[in-house]
């Protein structure tokens, strides 16, 4: 290796050379893998005094697709993506979650193997980005079987995987799901694993309205001054968790305001 590489550029080299192997990948392979996989403490921000595990949605196909689709359909959430904003700003956070989605979209781990990389008090999954495909969903949950006196409170939009990986692995005590919604001030159909819907709504009148219909207020608050109730499953299960759209650009917010009002 080049004396002069990153630290990032050191660790993609490694992990390249690691896949090149492809079903010859040895559990010391893995290990080495899980050395670079990053799970960060947040000392600030909104899931302050939280772990959490990313990826990426530049290089996740998922997040890709919905924001194809979010071309056509103002509502889809994933047109205001807080993740793609972030990861345009800081190009060392968006290539250190790249690697994440790799190391963990391509490398099925084990609960044994993630017991040597433990994690304490809360993580949050998907914190940015979301699962790529079924052995990412796997690996979210051999995390949390690993780490059983953890809070794991995993976020996601791509049902459909995340609920074949649970019908497989089985769904640990100590996880929560949290199923987003994809369509602005719609709540979707919850899964049969999702322990709540997150839902953004565009106004403020559509927020009260969904506080008033039994709605749980989410509403920009950090996680610690809500007292963590997501991951501690201290809101009635089944619980529309609701959000406010905090978007400044007014043609944006005009054409949700249209989308609304026509009832897309």
């Amino acid at each position: 290796m080049a004396k002069n590489m990153t630290l990032i550029e050191r660790d993609s080299l490694v992990i390249s050379g690691i896949l090149e192997k492809g079903q010859n990948i040895t559990d010391i392979d893995r290990v080495q893998a899980l050395q670079i996989l990053q799970m960060n403490y947040h000392d600030s921000g909104k899931i302050e005094g939280c772990f959490s595990c990313d990826s990426s949605c530049h290089g996740c196909e998922f997040c890709q697709n919905m924001r194809e689709k979010g071309k056509n359909n103002p509502l889809l959430i994933c047109n205001y993506c807080y993740d793609n904003e972030q990861e345009n700003r800081w190009e060392n956070v968006k290539k250190r979650h790249e690697l994440n989605l790799l190391i963990l979209s391509s490398i099925e781990f084990s609960v044994e193997l993630f017991k040597t990389h433990p994690v304490l008090g809360i993580l949050r999954e998907n914190s940015s980005g979301d699962v790529e495909n079924l052995v990412h969903a796997k690996n979210l949950i051999y995390i949390a079987y690993a780490n059983p006196s953890t809070c794991v409170g995993l976020w996601s939009k791509n049902v459909k995987v995340v609920d074949k990986a649970f019908s497989i692995l089985g769904k640990p005590k100590n996880m929560v799901f949290v199923q987003s919604s994809p369509i602005i001030g719609h709540p979707a159909k919850r899964s049969q694993y999702a322990d709540y819907l997150f839902t953004v709504y565009a106004t403020e009148k559509d927020l009260q309205n969904a506080l008033v219909s039994g709605a749980m207020e989410c509403n920009g608050k950090k996680c610690k001054e809500c007292g963590y109730k997501c991951y501690l499953r201290q809101w009635p299960i089944g619980s529309n968790i609701a959000e406010l759209l905090r978007l400044k650009n007014k043609k944006a917010m005009q054409a949700i305001q249209n989308a609304l009002n026509k009832g897309m």
